[in-house]
């Protein structure tokens, strides 16, 4: 029989097997918070790390530490273990979510990916068991993310990246023919959160939350700077330049894939900010727009919510050559500031 205890290997906090047989499978996952949310510990992806020999035991080492105050199932073989709780210092919770994506209130049926930002850095390691989809009365929708190891963090794990499972939209893959679509087209969806997810000082979050979506139609065109509405300032002055799109677009992506040169072909310096539902962008220039020819430019990796970019539908039909990729190379629109 395999008994679990927490313990320290090279100075690292570890989950210690004693008794356990040579080449068994262990597999841990947090526990407690999947069971709230209706979603069995099993289902869930299992945590990244390493079985290490200490003496006659085994250490599994965690790739991401653990979080205080969560447990965590043991499986040995396919077998539960046990569970065991980390104890949790008594902090007052302080992290927020401060917002979610995407900002527009329907959604496209092959929605691709959700962002979810904090104020604080968060846990890695545990997305998986405190955010999840579900219907409009909020039953999880099983199977309708991505199941990773990986979580996608920014830099400051701030900005959790969301991935709908791309084999479930992808139209003839395993995925869609077995289970289909993640979202139905008029049936809404919300995106929850839950007040369990710990920041990175193991504290819970002060309050869960969430977005509901309509679920509309596919979208499947390609993004087409040439469908976008500009609204040119006056030349000596420093009104915004203000981009209207025909759909919204990626958040993630809009914040770094559109900029502005000016007659000498150097960059307009300013304040670019994505507007209403990610629908329109505009920037605010720091210094009065000079006379002249202005460009837009455009890195056709932007993308709108279903994850087609300048470049090329993301579930193409193969038997469109319209649809086929384009050759990359940054897209301009050219304006005139008089």
């Amino acid at each position: 029989m395999t008994r679990l205890s927490w313990s320290r290997l090279d100075g690292t906090d570890c989950i210690r097997l004693a008794g356990l047989a040579p080449g068994a499978d262990v597999q841990v996952r947090p526990a407690a918070a999947a069971a709230a949310a209706g979603i069995p510990a099993a289902g869930l992806p299992p945590m990244g790390g390493r079985l290490a020999a200490d003496g006659a035991d085994a250490c599994f080492v965690p790739r991401f530490g653990f979080v205080d105050g969560t447990a965590y199932a043991v499986t040995v073989d396919g077998r539960t273990a046990g569970v065991l709780r980390r104890p949790r210092p008594d902090r007052p919770a302080t992290a927020q979510v401060l917002a979610i994506y995407p900002a527009a209130d329907e959604v496209p049926r092959n929605l691709l990916r959700c962002y979810v930002w904090f104020s604080a850095p968060m846990s890695e390691g545990h997305a998986a068991a405190h955010v999840w989809l579900a219907d409009d009365a909020g039953t999880p929708l099983p199977g309708a993310l991505l199941p990773t190891e990986h979580e996608l963090w920014d830099a400051g794990r701030r900005r959790l990246t969301v991935l709908l499972d791309p084999a479930r939209i992808k139209r003839g893959l395993a995925g869609h023919r077995a289970a289909g679509y993640p979202l139905q087209a008029g049936q809404p969806v919300r995106l929850v959160v839950d007040a369990g997810f710990r920041d990175a000082a193991g504290t819970p979050l002060q309050a869960g939350a969430e977005r509901r979506y309509a679920v509309g139609p596919d979208e499947r065109r390609r993004v087409d700077p040439a469908e976008w509405a500009l609204a040119v300032p006056a030349a000596g002055g420093t009104e915004p330049l203000r981009v209207t799109f025909d759909r919204p677009l990626d958040h993630g992506l809009l914040a770094r894939c559109l900029h502005v040169t000016g007659p000498g072909g150097s960059r307009v310096d300013g304040t670019p900010q994505p507007g209403p539902a990610d629908r329109s962008w505009q920037l605010e220039p720091r210094a009065p727009w000079a006379a002249g020819p202005h460009r837009l430019v455009i890195d056709p990796i932007v993308e709108d919510l279903a994850g087609n970019s300048a470049r090329r539908v993301f579930d193409r039909d193969l038997g469109r050559p319209e649809d086929d990729p384009r050759a990359s190379g940054f897209i301009t629109v050219s304006f005139q500031a008089r």
